[in-house]
């Protein structure tokens, strides 16, 4: 994304470090963090208030959009390995604000004008935006901790007391016999999952923003498209969602590289999709009300936990979803061709419907 805009110069990025002290010390920061932007839910609300509904305990509450899918301290960047000079705690928070504020009035163009209205600057930063909300939700976290988890498992599966003598010694470790045996039964415990090794939120929350800046780019690429829908839309905890497409299958969580389509709703009556620049959707820029019924029923399967709509509906209440699949699997060993010594392992995050029968992809006429 050569021509993607800077976010901030120098001084800016300055003041927003700036910002972020002051409110350290003077206590004024909220310690609610939204997983959502509450300016993005508010494009749900009636009388101030949402529908939220936890879909898998199938239960729901109206909210303002400024209380709804928060958590305390979620972004805060605090760790005794951080100098919190150099990086203040509230600073990603911070950073999350002025995003969030630019993206306001671009939502409102592509919902009134389309992508075409778009400038390439407001574009690239609507692509940051977009690939924020990927990283920032529950499913990110999880993945993450459970990869890094896996990792460690996997290189000490099978270890053997000669190979923990090695590793101690390469190390430049005491390895008696007792060291040895010692050294074995804390491998033994990891391998066990009794004791696991996983990175501390502050290095979750860096490594969002960072991995966003890559995604943004891939986002950016895409052939972006608004089409109107029936005023029954609704949105997630993870409101950009991947669709892979034929022939993906419906079981697997597409990459946002590898989807056939990404969408990001808009509003209760628009959506944003973004296609690979090979795929043209057919027909109209308007879903009719079935088509805008698969579209909410891939929304509800993406979330985590909170899904909104207009107060007055009661879809996402009603909306059947099979229960979450586990937020990581590994498949494998298998051999490397010419290779006997080697051996790979496929990794993938698998979708709710990869325990049951899927239904078709949604929109037939955008992969016919």
């Amino acid at each position: 994304m050569t021509k993607r805009k800077k976010m901030r110069e120098p001084r800016e990025f300055l003041a927003l470090l700036e910002s972020a002290r002051r409110d350290e010390v003077g206590g004024s920061a909220p310690r609610k963090h939204h997983l959502v932007p509450a300016s993005y839910l508010r494009r749900w609300a009636e009388d101030g208030k949402i529908r939220v509904t936890h879909i898998d305990r199938k239960k729901s509450h109206l909210s303002p959009p400024e209380k709804a899918a928060r958590e305390t301290d979620y972004y805060r960047l605090e760790s005794p390995d951080i100098d919190r000079e150099a990086v203040p705690p509230l600073l990603f928070e911070k950073m999350l604000g002025e995003i969030e504020g630019v993206s306001v009035g671009i939502v409102d163009v592509l919902t009134r004008q389309g992508p075409e209205a778009l400038s390439l600057a407001q574009r690239a930063e609507f692509s940051f935006f977009l690939a924020l909300q990927v990283t920032r939700g529950h499913s990110f976290r999880v993945a993450n901790r459970l990869m890094v988890r896996d990792y460690f498992q996997l290189k000490y599966e099978g270890v053997t007391t000669d190979g923990v003598h090695r590793m101690l010694t390469e190390a430049g470790m005491p390895s008696t016999a007792k060291d040895v045996e010692a050294a074995y039964a804390q491998l033994q415990e990891i391998v066990n999952g009794d004791v696991f090794f996983e990175p501390q939120d502050p290095s979750i929350v860096a490594q969002s923003g960072s991995m966003a800046a890559a995604m943004g780019e891939h986002l950016f690429a895409r052939n972006w498209y608004t089409f109107e829908t029936k005023p029954i839309l609704v949105t997630c905890d993870e409101p950009v969602i991947m669709i892979g497409g034929p022939p993906r299958s419906r079981k697997e969580r597409a990459g946002v590289s590898t989807a056939g389509a990404i969408i990001f709703p808009l509003g209760p009556s628009a959506l944003l999709a973004m296609f690979l620049p090979h795929v043209r959707p057919r027909g109209p820029m308007q879903l009719d009300r079935v088509e805008t019924a698969e579209i909410n029923r891939e929304i509800v399967a993406s979330t985590s936990r909170w899904a909104f709509e207009k107060p007055s509906r009661h879809i996402t209440e009603k909306m059947p979803v099979p229960a979450p699949a586990p937020p990581f699997m590994r498949e494998g060993p298998y051999p490397v061709e010419g290779d006997e010594n080697r051996l790979i392992f496929r990794t993938f995050q698998p979708t709710r419907w990869a325990n049951t029968v899927p239904p078709p992809w949604p929109v037939e006429r955008w992969w016919s």
